[in-house]
């Protein structure tokens, strides 16, 4: 920092060059405002310092203490760093965090992360490689674990490195791993071993006090929100281009989502995949969480589906648009998912389907589908239960065939997924814990500014 000496001086020498410069006032002690300083410098806590851009701290230790990132710096995490239980990692609106090969945030139980951001100034995590050379998979993303309910004893995140940092559940449904509010993450998620893979985001065991509101995932290799049990919410949240699934939930994950968009391209898998917990697919406490307001929209070829339902899951979705997906709209697999269906445990209701399948018609798996399309040897995986007969009871509400007039939603380097009037057509009112004006099917209202303005980006690398 340049204290008022040489805040002075510098004044004398730009008055001179520029007409512009500090205070020359003689009882002036310090700078008090920007004008007050050279014009290539700036105010800062009452003193002139240059404006130059944010400068570089590396971070290659856990997070033992309370500690503050600002957007004055740029954070790059050189390994696997974790926020170590009882401490609080802040990160202040408009700063950046890289991640380098191998590395990732993780939130231990106990921890808390308070990254709050604004639409002007996100918060965003991203790749350390340079713009143009970015990819899926280079880093390993945001990890937070809790200490809410979930149905595996013992419960460890896959993917970590270090075991001791990866335990998460708990008793405390109403507990808190902290806000992610306004936040990018880009370019995250790789796979350690098979089946053991670190994902955008990822909530472990979180409580319904934590906060998810206005968050984009972006170019994930493996998923790109991932949900392990607990009670955690979901608002606002944007995900695009993930190289597997939008959203994949399991070990019971009972919270609630409202205003979720998934845009797949060619690369993706599901846009959601719903478990409950494959080893003990009856597990409690049961996968059961309630959505309202989706958006899934697929782009290109490939082999999507917008839904699977599977270990044992339950839960409600209203207020869905699909639109897109190269193979079917939703896939039923496993008696127990069966069964949740039949007893309503399970539903999608007051739903929009729209250009999905063969001829952009077919909705749902057929026979042929059961044994040609799934990875399973042929096996009947869902005990030839009807999907398409089931979703199309009229009782359910929802709409096959009906355009939903989405803006622009093919558009990767910018998708708008704004619709028309006619996503108003048999939606239903959210009950009072959501937000009950969004009686309309999809992430977005008919009207107005779309919720991603601002602070969203779709880079390619």
């Amino acid at each position: 920092m340049v204290r008022a000496s040489t805040c002075i001086a510098a004044a004398l020498a730009a008055a001179v060059s520029a007409g512009a410069g500090c205070s020359l006032l003689t009882d002036f002690p310090e700078c008090a405002a920007a004008i007050h300083c050279p014009s290539d410098w700036s105010c800062v806590n009452q003193s002139c310092v240059p404006q130059e851009g944010p400068t570089s701290v590396v971070i290659s230790e856990d997070i033992r203490s309370d500690t503050e990132w600002t957007a004055d710096q740029t954070y790059v995490l050189t390994r696997e760093v974790a926020i170590e239980p009882g401490r609080t990692l802040t990160i202040r609106a408009g700063t950046t965090v890289l991640g380098e090969e191998g590395s990732a945030l993780i939130v231990r139980r106990g921890a808390r992360l308070e990254a709050r951001g604004s639409a002007l100034a996100p918060v965003v995590f991203t790749s350390a490689r340079p713009p143009g050379e970015r990819l899926p998979g280079d880093w390993g993303g945001v990890s937070l674990l809790g200490s809410a309910t979930v149905n595996e004893p013992g419960a460890v995140l896959e993917g970590l490195s270090d075991a001791s940092a990866a335990e998460y559940g708990g008793q405390d449904d109403d507990s808190s791993c902290g806000v992610l509010e306004y936040v990018r993450i880009e370019f995250a998620g790789f796979a350690v071993l098979k089946d053991q893979e670190l994902n955008g985001l990822t909530l472990a065991g979180c409580g319904s006090g934590t906060i998810v509101d206005h968050v984009q995932v972006h170019r994930a290799k493996d998923d790109a929100v991932e949900i392990f049990g607990g009670a955690v919410g979901l608002r606002h949240v944007l995900i695009t281009q993930p190289q597997d699934d939008g959203l994949d939930w399991d070990r019971g994950w009972h919270g609630t989502a409202q205003f979720l968009a998934i845009v797949q391209d060619e690369l993706g898998d599901n846009g959601i995949e719903a478990d409950n917990w494959k080893d003990l697919p009856t597990s409690e406490p049961r996968s059961r969480p309630i959505l309202y307001n989706l958006t899934a929209v697929s782009v290109g070829a490939g082999s999507q589906r917008g839904l699977t339902l599977k270990a044992g899951t339950a839960g409600q979705l209203y207020n869905a648009i699909f639109l897109g997906h190269s193979l079917e709209a939703i896939d039923v697999q496993g008696a127990e998912v069966v069964a949740n269906l039949q007893s309503r445990e399970l539903s999608v209701e007051h739903s929009m389907f729209f250009k999905i399948g063969v001829g952009g018609v077919h909705y749902f798996p057929t026979p042929e589908d059961e044994t040609t399309l799934k990875p399973d040897d042929g096996r009947d995986d869902d005990e030839s239960f009807d999907e398409d007969a089931f979703f199309r009871d009229a009782a359910l509400n929802n709409t096959f065939g009906v355009d939903p007039m989405l803006a622009d939603p093919f558009a990767l380097d910018g998708p708008d997924l704004r619709p028309g009037e006619v996503v108003r057509t048999g939606a239903i009112a959210p009950p009072p814990e959501f937000d009950e004006g969004a009686s309309y099917a999809g992430a977005f209202s008919p009207a107005g500014e779309p919720w991603t303005a601002g602070w969203t980006a779709f880079p390619r690398d």
